[in-house]
């Protein structure tokens, strides 16, 4: 480390302009000098120098004098004393005076480089471990923010899941994507019956108004490239009118992100500063994708729910069940937690024998069991299979669910498991567990006990399947996070450890 201020004292002009303007420049230090003892000792207070490089012999004050007055007035900075052959004695004087080391003149300029280095290596020490601190303490007070996020976003998350009215659902994710962004605005758009238009809907607009005027073509506007892309768009003109959002609308900012379920884009979700002068950053964008996940599923919910025939108790129950298990799988951010209260609940709701989750390795890509009820656990967690192996590895290699009422017919089937786990599966669902478009693993659905499975099951498990990816996803990143600042404050914790021992 260089670029330290060092205080050359010495009554010799040639020596000061030679360390000063030749050697000490050279390796990167900075120079102060003085002439005389009484105006280094001015120099010291006033500019507090990283290191003092004092002569013995100066006229009026000594170097000893020096650095007497400096214990006196409790001025710590380090002070390596030049003294002539026949002076050691001296040295050792210094040295109870608090000096860190001395060198004999003439010296070369190996001996200067490697006497500054010694005698700076406490102080040198001392800065490293404030900035490490420091760093970790920034580091520590970012893993705190991004983990109150994360909470909030789960709590947002569970209150907007449990609506059963679109509108609710809608001004719900509004007033939330405002909040997270500290956004002027903020537009749900969704797509018309043809498919050609998005249609805005803001706090002001409810679902119900046709809002024709104020629609856009999916083709040629902002929203409609993010709906057909299926990526986030962030974007900003701080200079004339700004970005146009629709007809005769402009802002300085804009931040969309679609609102997908299942890989599939139900429309866009965007925040806008029409009069502030602020762009939206990447960790607006990773807040407003959280929220439009969770946004996608209650929107969805809220659909089914409305479009429901009311007079029909049995599918009310399900669907209250399907919005009862969304709560509870997105109310968690601990893993264990999240797999063992989704499986148990899945299991629950359907009369089914067993059931499980499995869940991808992005890294060996393959497929392990995450938790499973109703099959022998032991033997089914020991298994691991591959993209190639089994309906599970099918469903998750193609992206695609499937259900068959003819296991033993299935040649897809992985028969195997069967015989480590004494099961015996006679019909299966197996459904994709997919998070912003990836396939992060499967739930798998076995010997339904009042019937045959059918398409109704397969779009209850979908919904379900929804949250589940994101409820596992969500706890994963959790814990990668806990995990970072756990590492961080061992980090924290050694560095005092050999600062300490260091210093003793």
């Amino acid at each position: 480390m260089s670029g330290e201020f060092i205080l050359i004292i010495d009554d010799s002009r040639e020596i000061v302009k030679h360390l000063s303007e030749t050697v000490l420049p050279s390796f990167g230090y900075h120079t102060l000098h003085a002439y005389d003892g009484q105006s280094g000792l001015d120099s010291i207070r006033e500019n507090e120098p990283d290191l003092v490089m004092l002569d013995f012999n100066l006229p009026q004050m000594t170097g000893l004098d020096v650095l007497q007055q400096m214990a006196q007035e409790s001025l710590k900075t380090p002070v390596v004393l030049m003294t002539g052959y026949g002076s050691e004695l001296s040295a050792i004087e210094a040295f109870r005076l608090g000096a860190k080391d001395y060198l004999i003149k003439p010296f070369t300029v190996d001996e200067i480089v490697e006497t500054i280095d010694r005698a700076l290596v406490e102080t040198r020490l001392l800065h490293d471990k404030a900035e490490l601190a420091e760093e970790i303490r920034r580091l520590k007070v970012e893993m705190s923010r991004q983990n109150n996020e994360m909470r909030t976003l789960s709590n947002i998350g569970k209150a907007i899941t449990s609506l059963l009215s679109v509108d609710e659902v809608l001004q719900r994710v509004l007033e939330a994507a405002t909040y997270l962004t500290n956004a002027e605005e903020s537009t749900i758009w969704l797509p018309d019956d043809a498919g050609t238009y998005l249609r805005p809907y803001d706090r002001q607009t409810p679902l119900q108004s046709e809002n024709k005027n104020h629609a856009v073509s999916i083709a040629t506007s902002l929203p409609g490239e993010v709906m057909q892309s299926g990526r986030p768009l962030r974007q900003s003109n701080m200079s004339g009118e700004g970005i146009k959002i629709k007809s005769g609308c402009f802002a300085h900012a804009v931040l969309y992100v679609p609102l997908q379920l299942r890989g599939i884009s139900l429309g866009v979700l965007g925040v806008s500063n029409r009069s502030a002068y602020r762009a939206f950053s990447k960790q607006d964008e990773f807040l407003l994708s959280f929220l439009a996940d969770y946004a996608a599923i209650a929107l969805e919910n809220a659909r089914v729910f409305q479009a429901a025939d009311q007079a029909l108790t049995a599918r009310l129950e399900e669907l209250n069940t399907l919005i009862h298990i969304t709560q509870t799988i997105t109310a968690s951010l601990d893993l264990d937690e999240v797999i063992h209260l989704t499986i148990q609940q899945v299991h629950d709701s359907w009369h089914i024998e067993a059931s499980s989750l499995w869940l991808l390795d992005e890294e060996t890509q393959m497929l392990r069991v995450l938790t499973n009820v109703g099959t022998a656990v032991d033997e089914l967690e020991k298994l691991e299979l591959n993209l190639d192996q089994g309906i599970v590895g099918k469903v998750v290699k193609s992206g695609k669910p499937i259900y068959t009422n003819d296991v033993a017919g299935y040649e897809d089937h992985f028969r195997e498991a069967d015989e480590k786990t004494g099961f015996e599966t006679r019909s299966l669902l197996c459904v994709p567990l997919i998070f912003r478009g990836q396939v992060v693993g499967a739930m798998q659905l076995l010997n339904k006990k009042d019937g045959d499975f059918g398409e109704m099951d397969l779009e209850r498990a979908r919904a379900i399947a929804a949250a589940i990816a994101i409820a596992v996803s969500n706890a994963l990143l959790f814990d990668e996070a806990e995990s970072r600042k756990r590492l961080l404050e061992n980090a924290l914790h050694q560095l005092d450890n050999v600062a300490n021992s260091k210093l003793s």
